[in-house]
């Protein structure tokens, strides 16, 4: 092997940009797919384990938009459950599980995602997002032939936002989860107080409906009862 060529691949050069996804940050976030803006916050430690995604306007994202619109919504994931809170209308309801039961939900998105732990994952160069460029990715999801997208800031390293497919009541009508980070907002600390489940939502019934689950089942209430 030429020397030269052999020099510059042991400093590295030439090597593909690696994704990072912080265990903790909070970010604002502005969404052309979901015609609104609204605050992305994430704890992915095992002691923790929790998001928080709020929506100005939750008219055109799949699950809030099902039992409310032209109304804020936030998708809180934590303790096992991620709740649907609409604080403007006084309403509040679990929509799934990610810890037991067999009405499963995303937990909180977390380092894993990026891992290519399945060879899901692939470098597509950069892009410009909000002014700043980015290095972009493409991971397969659980729609077959449907990339999910992760951007991370080409100087800093933080991430720049996620593009996540998905639509409303159809694959007709796209709504992708798009949360694009706005420059300067990323911040690794997050408060713990962040993730407290409001009040309204603590004994709160099960959403129903066709996008979420009605009710615990056999597993969840067995947990219960031990």
């Amino acid at each position: 092997m030429n020397a030269c060529l052999t020099w510059l691949l042991l400093q590295g050069v030439g090597a593909l940009p690696q994704p990072h996804w912080p265990h903790t940050f909070r970010a604002v976030y502005t969404s052309d797919d979901k015609q609104t803006t609204g605050y992305y916050a994430s704890d992915t430690r095992p002691t923790v384990g929790a998001s928080r995604i709020t929506f100005a306007d939750g008219s055109r994202d799949h699950l809030c938009s099902y039992y409310h619109t032209n109304t804020s919504c936030e998708q809180l994931t934590t303790g096992g459950f991620r709740y649907l809170y609409f604080p403007k209308v006084a309403d509040c309801c679990k929509c799934c599980t990610y810890s037991t039961g067999s009405y499963e939900c995303g937990g909180p998105v977390g380092p894993k995602w990026v891992s290519n732990a399945t060879g899901n994952l692939v470098y597509l160069g950069q892009e410009q997002i909000l002014s700043r460029a980015c290095h972009k990715w493409g991971i397969s999801g659980v729609f077959p032939g449907k990339l999910n997208y992760y951007f991370q800031d080409v100087e800093t390293g933080l991430p720049c936002g996620i593009d996540g497919y998905n639509y409303l009541r159809t694959p007709a009508e796209p709504a992708d989860d798009q949360y694009l980070f706005e420059p300067g907002s990323v911040n690794l600390a997050v408060p713990g107080s962040t993730f407290e489940v409001p009040p309204l939502c603590t004994s709160s019934r099960y959403c129903g409906g066709k996008v979420c689950a009605s009710g615990p089942d056999f597993h969840q209430q067995l947990s219960m009862l031990v």
